[in-house]
């Protein structure tokens, strides 16, 4: 499982200009304090070497239920998965629950193409987190630090895949410690 806090995103701020560090905040609906980011890694060639922006391009649809923050650190250091804001995915003008009814009558609901920033990454306290959304993007500022080689794109993408692949593992073990004779079994 992932926290998937995208509905919540106000803005934030995320620098990669120093090669195999991320570092920012993210500020969320309804809390305090933003998170802090600090992430070894690089973002995907579209955005590594580029301090940038997280904005938000559409509000927060009135059908986005309230945020629940238990146990969500403020402290968000940890290892960079896929950082881009090249993703292109459906964008739909309807709540989840429209959307989902109008599919099974068989009515196509009404939607778009559009680029979406995704945003992933592997939090020491809290696991994995994913925020990704079509009604968010970005503003590059000042200057790219650097380009990424063709090596180093697959040196990164390389360590993307090794730390799903570990994140998983966790998972499957945490998962197989709740099986039979762990107290969690249904009676």
């Amino acid at each position: 499982m992932a926290w998937r806090p995208s509905d919540w995103v106000l803005e934030g701020e995320l620098d990669n200009r120093t090669l195999d560090w991320t570092v920012g905040w993210i500020r969320l609906r309804d809390r305090e304090e933003p998170l802090q980011l600090k992430l070894l890694g690089n973002c995907h060639p579209d955005l590594a070497g580029w301090k940038f922006q997280i904005v938000r391009t559409d509000p927060i649809p009135d059908w986005v239920g309230e945020p629940n923050y238990d146990g969500i650190a403020t402290d968000q250091s940890g290892t960079i998965g896929d950082v881009t804001a090249d993703q292109v995915l459906r964008h739909y003008e309807c709540s989840s629950k429209e959307f989902v009814r109008r599919s099974y009558a068989g009515e196509t609901p009404p939607t778009t193409l559009r680029k979406s920033l995704y945003l992933e990454w592997y939090s020491n306290l809290n696991g994995r987190v994913v925020i990704q959304d079509t009604r968010l993007g970005v503003k590059r500022i000042g200057e790219r630090g650097f380009e990424l080689t063709q090596q180093q794109w697959r040196d990164q993408a390389k360590q993307n895949r090794e730390e799903i692949y570990f994140f998983l593992g966790q998972v499957g073990d945490a998962i197989g410690n709740h099986g039979p004779g762990s107290g969690l079994d249904a009676d």
